[in-house]
């Protein structure tokens, strides 16, 4: 790019010199225009002129003009190897927010399983829990029906006793004695619970 700069300005002062060394002895000698006229001095001079002003424009301008070419290159590269770096980070970035991600679904489906195992464990205890207090409360109830039987038995033991003494009395038409009450209530009562239903 630089190089292309010396040409362009070399080729513009050549361009110059060629053109300005017939218009300069046109000038001189007052005559119409004549291409074919070339004069010596007049070129020497204008090559010597051309010279310095190349090596002024070398020193001077041609310098900071490169330098600053230069740093416009050099400025240019590092934003483009900046973007790429950043291009790359963000490459990088998103790579890793990816696996993140990943990790926090994988995570999240964890503990929707762990949470469904719980659910599960705990509805299973509660279930094994209704089933007890269900058993439970079915023997109790078993146990106050078998009380209630039993007292039933009792008093219609008693009451049969009861009637069976007063009956024997009757029958026999003579007062008993304590004794005897006491011995015929026990065998009524080993006949009675030998006729009993069992309890299932």
């Amino acid at each position: 790019m630089i190089h292309c700069a010396y040409r362009y300005v070399l080729a513009g002062l050549c361009l110059g010199l060629l053109l300005g060394v017939p218009t300069v002895a046109m000038a001189a000698s007052g005559a119409g225009p004549d291409p074919l006229l070339f004069d010596i001095d007049l070129a020497i001079c204008t090559a010597i002129v051309f010279l310095l002003t190349l090596i002024i424009l070398r020193k001077f301008a041609w310098g900071p003009i490169s330098a600053g070419l230069e740093k416009r290159e050099q400025s240019i590269a590092d934003n483009i190897a900046t973007a790429e770096n950043a291009a790359e980070e963000a490459r990088k970035l998103t790579a890793h927010y990816e696996a993140k991600l990943a990790g926090a679904a994988d995570e999240v489906r964890a503990i929707i399983e762990e949470a469904r195992r719980n659910a599960e464990h705990t509805g299973q205890q509660i279930v094994e829990k209704a089933q007890a207090k269900a058993t439970e409360e079915g023997q109790r109830l078993i146990h106050e029906v078998e009380q209630a039987k039993r007292a039933a038995l009792r008093e219609i033991s008693d009451r049969g006793a009861d009637l069976a003494i007063s009956l024997a009395g009757k029958i026999v038409s003579k007062e008993l004695r304590a004794e005897d009450h006491t011995a015929l209530i026990r065998n009524d009562l080993a006949k009675f619970s030998e006729t009993t239903p069992s309890d299932n």
